[in-house]
């Protein structure tokens, strides 16, 4: 072989060598090991009434951690059996303590604390059309009553448990229009006067407080729920989810809640 054709072949090889090895070095980079902790996520499951200030405490975390998170929100029986069937995810906020039972029975809950306050309410369309001041009035002939699915959310079940307690529920249930999977889709009927009333979280009302009032019904007060944030046994990244658990507990996440209209549990 021609000596001056193998020197090129010779210095093709060694380029290619230290072309390698310079690739090499570069897969230990501080910004490999930055953009591998970007890729790091947290998967939240949440009452669809709570989306607000879990969104943007969410936000908050992320800002302080670089951690990502995807939420699923949701009526706490969908949320319940998600979690069941899946086996998947690491946070979990139902609307009411209550609603842990099913996911604490198959031994998925890890951690958990109570966060906020969730206040029932008697809500109506801005100006009251109906002229609803007291539960009765829900039983009256030709009131448009929207109430929440008592076998998917906490609101639902509050409610007929109350309208049942008071001698109501039947009289009520004849002027229901609708039976609703989430908290939220309460207050659009409200909102669009497609219902008279409904029994809703007091925070969701504040939401769209130019298009629906609040009434004091002495009874509801009654009825306060405790909203809880826990940890899943089935989180891949235990150490992480703990931290954001903890987050929703926090001072900085106490001014969130409060600014959506929550009262923070006394610590």
């Amino acid at each position: 072989m021609n000596v001056r054709l193998v020197r090129i072949l010779l210095g093709f090889m060694l380029a290619g060598v230290l072309a390698l090895s310079g690739c090499s070095k570069t897969k230990v980079q501080p910004q490999q090991l930055d953009k591998a902790k970007d890729e790091q996520s947290l998967l939240v499951y949440s009452g669809a009434g709570l989306k607000n200030p879990v969104e943007e405490i969410g936000t908050a975390f992320h800002a302080k951690t670089g951690i990502k998170i995807n939420y699923t929100f949701g009526g706490a029986a969908q949320l319940n059996n998600q979690i069941i069937l899946t086996g998947q995810g690491d946070v979990y906020l139902p609307g009411d303590v209550a609603e842990l039972k099913p996911v604490k029975e198959k031994d998925l809950v890890a951690w958990e604390k109570d966060v906020v306050y969730h206040m029932p309410v008697l809500a109506v369309p801005k100006g009251n059309p109906a002229g609803i001041h007291k539960l009765a009035d829900l039983g009256r002939p030709g009131v448009k009553v929207a109430l929440g699915d008592p076998q998917a959310l906490p609101i639902g079940k509050l409610a007929d448990q109350l309208l049942k307690e008071k001698g109501l529920l039947e009289a009520v249930n004849k002027n229901v229009v609708v039976r609703t999977p989430t908290a939220n889709e309460l207050v659009v009927y409200l909102s669009t006067g497609q219902a008279d009333a409904a029994i809703i979280w007091e925070e969701n009302a504040r939401s769209v407080k130019d298009k629906i009032e609040v009434l004091a019904i002495p009874e509801l007060r009654e009825c306060v729920k405790t909203v809880p944030v826990a940890v899943l046994t089935c989180s891949q990244e235990k150490e992480l989810a703990q931290q954001l658990a903890e987050f929703y507990t926090s001072a900085d996440a106490c001014q969130i809640w409060q600014k959506w209209g929550y009262k923070p549990v006394s610590r």
